[in-house]
């Protein structure tokens, strides 16, 4: 089958949840499938990308500001994406918002199968904004969604009860090994809503090391304030997607303390196949993932205290630890790439029918 694939932002250029997924998902899928990728393109950048398992198109935009850069891609996209109409039997839009609008507007000019799939902030932020609502509201009215997990799914049939959604989780790759480490691991951009900050001072109270992986704008405030508390915390920053195994392999256990905006966190999903029991808090899709008392703990958002009691609940305790790292093992396997796109797969089909 031929697939096209958009998404807004693409590696290496921004390495995100989606971004990743994404990649991997078109690695996998051009094993068996024809397929190319359209995103924004980057001075970076090539025009046309060939890898060995897919294509990229990259499209130009108005670099200024996000505001013109997004909507310049969005005017623009359509027209790429009709000079390979011919090379493509299904657009698989990642995000509903602005990705998904542009799929139902090529379906309705002119007739390309297509569906989206809400990633997380493009829904909980963008249902927000009127305008944003709307394009959303006429996606889901008109077409079919993939959302990540049941949780996911039951927020938005509580604001659209209509809506025609299936659940497909993200995917990944099974490595095979364990962790070995004693680190408490972070994975993530260093913006607000990650919560790094209740990490930090979580940490206050526990005797561990600290190991962030990742960088962005709090990272300098993040820094002051692990030194301030005493905390032993290395900022590893940016690191590439194939190299993030390296760090997840020296942890004891992996934290993520976001406070808004998450989906179905593929972090996650790496650092429990690395057999790495998880702290997170209780948003969007993650309870649907991480077990509480089975493969890790959840905790409300913003709550520090609660952080390092389960924290240090995990790590004193050997035999805890290691029931929930063969539980983390265990759970991981119905997330591997052949289980998961056999479900996309099997939506492709529907949508050429």
């Amino acid at each position: 089958m031929k697939i096209g694939i958009l998404v807004k932002e693409f590696p290496p250029d921004v390495i995100g949840g989606t971004e990743v997924q994404t990649m991997r998902m078109a690695e996998e899928l051009g094993r068996k499938h024809e397929v190319i990728v359209f995103t924004k393109r980057y001075k970076s950048d090539a025009k046309y990308t060939h890898h060995k398992h897919y294509d990229i198109v990259r499209i130009q935009n108005a670099r200024f500001n996000d505001f013109l850069s997004t909507l310049t891609f969005v005017l623009l996209t359509p027209f790429f994406i009709m000079k390979y109409r011919k090379k493509i039997d299904v657009l698989q839009c990642m995000m509903i918002y602005p990705n998904g609008f542009i799929g139902l507007l090529l379906n309705k000019l002119f007739k390309i199968p297509f569906f989206s799939w809400i990633r997380g902030g493009d829904w909980y932020f963008a249902k927000n904004n009127p305008i944003k609502r709307k394009m959303i509201a006429s996606v889901l009215k008109n077409s079919l969604v993939v959302v990540q997990s049941n949780e996911i799914k039951k927020d938005v049939e509580r604001e659209f009860p209509e809506a025609n959604l299936k659940i497909i989780p993200n995917a990944v790759n099974i490595p095979g090994r364990r962790a070995e480490g004693e680190d408490i691991i972070f994975v993530g951009n260093l913006i607000e809503r990650k919560g790094v900050e209740y990490l930090i001072k979580a940490m206050k109270n526990v005797k561990r090391k600290l190991l962030i992986v990742g960088d962005g704008p709090e990272r300098e405030k993040l820094e002051k304030l692990a030194q301030s508390l005493g905390v032993n915390c290395e900022f590893v920053g940016a690191v590439a997607p194939e190299k993030v195994s390296k760090y997840l392999m020296k942890g004891k256990l992996f934290v993520l303390p976001a406070i808004t905006g998450e989906g179905f966190p593929n972090v996650i999903l790496e650092s429990m196949s690395f057999g790495l029991p998880v702290v997170a808090t209780t948003l969007a899709g993650i309870p649907d993932l991480v077990e509480d008392g089975k493969t890790g703990f959840l905790v409300k958002p913003a709550d520090a205290e609660a952080l390092a009691g389960k924290i240090t609940k995990i790590v004193n305790n050997e035999s805890l630890w290691r029931r929930m790292s063969d539980n983390c093992l265990k759970e991981v396997r119905k997330y591997s790439w052949d289980n998961i796109i056999k479900r996309i797969e099997e939506v492709y089909e529907s949508c050429v029918e």
